[in-house]
């Protein structure tokens, strides 16, 4: 898969680019009915993110590629299809390779 269909990519979910950690990366966001949300990125090339934390948990999910998380120093691979969660305040960043 080398990108998410032109239905899920509704301008009005896009995420600001200042509102991001990573560079050159195109995000989209929605909220659940609960008070959810769930976001999804594409990464067109080679990036590192800055560190940071989220006041949430996260669950990630690789579609495609490789994605490097790095959490609380320790590297974490995810290739196609392979995920990882992590608690909230936790310190993180990550590179697409």
């Amino acid at each position: 898969m080398q990108d998410f269909p032109s239905f899920m990519k509704n301008p009005k979910n896009r995420i600001n680019t200042n509102d991001q950690n990573t560079p050159d990366i195109e995000g989209y966001f929605y909220n659940g009915a609960d008070g959810s949300q769930m976001a999804f990125w594409t990464c067109y090339a080679d990036r590192v993110s800055r560190k940071h934390t989220h006041e949430f948990d996260e669950y990630m999910v690789c579609v495609s590629g490789r994605y490097t998380v790095i959490m609380n120093d320790k590297e974490y691979v995810l290739m196609g299809k392979v995920h990882c969660r992590h608690k909230n305040h936790t310190c993180l960043w990550r590179q697409t390779n």
